[in-house]
């Protein structure tokens, strides 16, 4: 092969070499033009994720804010309620374990409609003592949850024995000569608590009274299984 034929492979070699390079460094643009658009997406993307984080975050914040604003009402209330009545903080312990989330609960069952709700609720009434001579009793009940045609007498007790559950019975006999206001309307009883034996659950369930225990603000009925009310006669 002639000089003049080497030099003129060579030339070509180098014409393809050069063409190579300039091939590569075209990707090369392209590729890093992808690169920094997809990075300014993924910037954008964690910008747009960090705000709306934060205004979960925010949403979240208002929330429990306003929870804690709700609760501190209703324990001001509980406390006017239970307050100014000689009651003391057992009192209030007592009225806190009433809560009104009972009314959702009892109203599941067939017949029940109430809608409003009292605490520590006395009155006197007219009775009679041992000789037939008039007297003047005093009745109280921890809870009561009501409506037009029916109402739901309620015992609080952290710990609920049967002697509890007896005098609560007893009460409830009682209950509409009291409360006249209440005498046409269906009666029911329940009684909650934190703490409870086994007796006293017995002799509850026994007497058809709703059995609800409490965790304030939550409350679950602890009845058995196709537990139906029973009115107060």
């Amino acid at each position: 092969m002639s000089e003049e034929n080497k030099l003129a492979e060579v030339n070509a070699s180098l014409d393809r070499f050069a063409k190579l390079i300039e091939e590569n460094a075209e990707q090369l643009r392209r590729d890093k033009a992808e690169f920094n658009r997809r990075l300014a997406e993924d910037r954008k993307e964690a910008k747009r994720q960090r705000a709306q984080d934060l205004a979960k975050a925010k949403k979240r914040r208002a929330k429990a804010k306003k929870r804690q604003a709700e609760w501190d009402k209703r324990f001001a209330n509980i406390c006017d309620q239970v307050g100014g009545q000689g009651s003391t903080i057992g009192d209030i312990t007592e009225a806190m374990t009433i809560s009104d989330n009972i009314i959702g609960l009892v109203n599941k069952f067939e017949g029940i409609g109430v809608t409003n709700f009292a605490f520590n609720i006395r009155k006197q009434y007219k009775s009679s003592d041992s000789d037939g001579n008039s007297i003047r009793k005093q009745h109280e009940v921890d809870g009561l949850a009501d409506g037009k045609k029916v109402a739901v007498v309620i015992e609080a007790k952290t710990t609920l024995t049967t002697v509890y559950v007896k005098h609560f019975i007893a009460k409830l006999a009682k209950f509409k000569v009291a409360y006249p206001e209440h005498s046409r309307k269906d009666i029911y009883g329940a009684v909650t608590f934190v703490r409870a034996n086994d007796l006293a659950l017995a002799l509850a369930e026994q007497h058809g009274l709703f059995i609800i225990k409490t965790s304030p603000p939550d409350v679950e009925l602890a009845n058995d299984k196709g537990f139906v009310p029973t009115k107060v006669v």
